[in-house]
């Protein structure tokens, strides 16, 4: 079992210094240094909000929507070289605000997960295209304290001292969050393959 779906993409030498640049010239009212900051992340910061609530459609929405907070508010940018860290926590935010106000997690019930995986093969031709959609899954009923800490550090492969600041939390509940998130995601995994495995079976008979 993997946990990565697929990596972010990697900056290039000097893309740190390029990047300040951009940032500031978009703090001036550049839309267009702003364009090239968001075809930096957009993919990115897509792929983080898909795996927070575990819908594409909606992923892609609050992606929309936190580009659109971070031109408005990018003035508040205090430190142009923490301009990934702020992008991520705003995009946090808005999965937050989105699961509280949908109660995502507490509406909808495991039997309706499991209609939508029970057609789900673990085995085949057809795994990792198959293993994607479970791992979506799954990972929307990691528990949303952990789920976080979980993406960035597993999947993402961002550091913990980084994951920190941008949760705003302590070093120590990184680590903490992620091992937690771990051996949620594990139970989790087990539980729904046992159960397609179960449904398999009982429709050959």
């Amino acid at each position: 079992m993997s946990y990565r779906v697929d990596g972010p993409s990697t900056h290039e030498a000097g893309n740190v210094l390029d990047e300040r640049n951009l940032v500031l010239l978009a703090q001036r009212g550049d839309q267009l240094a702003f364009e090239k900051l968001y075809e930096r992340y957009n993919d990115r910061i897509s792929r983080y909000l898909i795996r927070m609530v575990g819908d594409d459609g909606v992923g892609c929405e609050l992606s929309q929507e936190t580009f659109l907070k971070a031109w408005e508010a990018l003035l508040t940018l205090r430190d142009p070289d923490r301009f990934a860290n702020w992008l991520y926590r705003i995009a946090t935010n808005r999965a937050y605000n989105y699961q509280n106000h949908a109660r995502l997690l507490r509406t909808v019930p495991w039997e309706e997960y499991m209609e939508h995986s029970a057609s789900l093969s673990i085995a085949g031709p057809e795994r990792l295209i198959e293993e994607t959609e479970l791992m979506k899954l799954v990972l929307a009923r990691v528990s949303p304290t952990y789920r976080p800490c979980f993406i960035l550090y597993v999947i993402e492969k961002l550091p913990q001292r980084q994951i920190a600041d941008v949760l705003g939390i302590k070093l120590t509940s990184v680590a903490k969050y992620v091992s937690r998130g771990k051996e949620e995601f594990r139970q989790i995994y087990y539980r729904m393959t046992d159960e397609v495995r179960e449904d398999e079976r009982r429709d050959r008979r």
